[in-house]
């Protein structure tokens, strides 16, 4: 194709359009011109011939006066042609000519990198836009070559560490059931047992993010939120300990199209978040009301960073407990299902609303 397609620069095939516009207008005006040309220019000669063949004495001659104003008026007229030409090389011939690169622009607000699909940009005659082109879909083969790279690495990665860590706890196990142990010895073992929880924590919190990622929870199913909420209910609260829970559903109608798995994962998440950054013996709030879900929690923390609270291992505090895994996890959900999730602080209180 692009040997067969005959390319210019956008210079000059918007030269070539401006001039060619300006030659058909002029083509256009020619009647114009021969009726000045008749009017003025010549009038004085037409009337001296027309005279003589009738025998009658010349009249007076005003060639100054028509030459000035012929001169005037087709002086307005070519100006007239180039503000003719000049609007519509800029209004359509323009616009014409940048359509290939508008095209280019709508696919590639569809291109998404998850989906791995290069999408096929326009061809073009413009040499810009080819050149463009041509580097755009490097870009994006390069992109979603690494992409497909990370994301093989940490979803194999995550698979192989299963294994070795579910055999370390074992042996763990096996010590600690060992007699004759010292309380020294006991004591390190109890926390190498801790450090293996959090890596097996933090390997299910990657392989979770892989496979959102790769798109593998396709079974959706319509789910009534609050009932939902209230199915959960005796885990959450088990979950949050001395913090009191309460809930509010102004909505209990409210049904939402989701994966099962993902959206307990979500609610789980966002509770074990509110657990972490609350005080003692502080509350939890879930509402449900319109097409909202919104979690509080009492907190003497001041407000998180609201630019780097989804982001993967962010942690705000050495004293708060996790992997800074949680709420990537609970921002990779709503992205999956196309909802939206914000942070708010207010009345020393962190807010998570989620939009459905």
């Amino acid at each position: 194709m692009d040997g067969k397609l005959k390319r210019k620069s956008l210079a000059q095939k918007l030269l070539l359009s401006f001039v060619g516009c300006i030659a058909v207008l002029l083509l256009l005006a020619l009647p114009l011109f021969y009726f000045l040309t008749e009017s003025f220019y010549a009038e004085d000669m037409i009337n001296i011939i027309q005279a003589v063949n009738k025998g009658k004495p010349i009249p007076t001659l005003d060639l100054e006066e028509d030459i000035i104003q012929g001169v005037m008026i087709q002086f307005g007229v070519i100006m007239l042609v180039l503000a003719a030409a000049i609007i519509l090389t800029l209004r359509f011939i323009t616009a014409r000519m940048w359509k290939p690169f508008e095209e280019t622009l709508r696919r590639l607000e569809s291109f998404r990198l998850e989906n791995e699909v290069l999408p096929t940009l326009p061809d073009s005659d413009v040499a810009e836009f080819a050149r463009l082109n041509k580097t755009l879909q490097s870009l994006m083969q390069n992109s979603i070559n690494s992409y497909k790279t990370q994301k093989e690495f940490t979803e194999n990665a995550s698979h192989e560490l299963q294994t070795p860590l579910a055999v370390f706890q074992s042996q763990l196990d096996l010590l600690l059931q060992q007699p004759k142990l010292t309380k020294a010895q006991a004591e390190i073992i109890q926390r190498l047992y801790e450090v293996s929880n959090r890596l097996a924590r933090l390997n299910r919190s990657l392989l979770l993010l892989v496979k959102i990622d790769n798109r593998q929870y396709q079974q959706m199913e319509d789910i009534n939120l609050s009932s939902f909420i209230e199915k959960l209910m005796p885990f959450l609260q088990n979950v949050t300990g001395d913090v009191s829970l309460h809930q509010e559903f102004n909505n209990t109608a409210l049904t939402i199209r989701a994966n099962r798995t993902l959206l307990e994962s979500l609610v789980n998440n966002l509770i074990v978040n509110a657990v972490r950054h609350n005080r003692p013996q502080g509350e939890i709030s879930i509402f449900v009301s319109d097409r909202e879900l919104a979690i509080s929690n009492t907190s003497d923390e001041p407000a998180l960073n609201d630019k780097l609270i989804f982001s993967r291992f962010y942690r705000p505090s050495e004293k708060v407990k996790g992997n800074g895994l949680g709420l990537s996890i609970v921002k990779a959900i709503c992205e999956y299902h196309g909802w939206a999730i914000k942070y708010r602080y207010f009345d020393n209180k962190h807010i998570f609303i989620v939009t459905f």
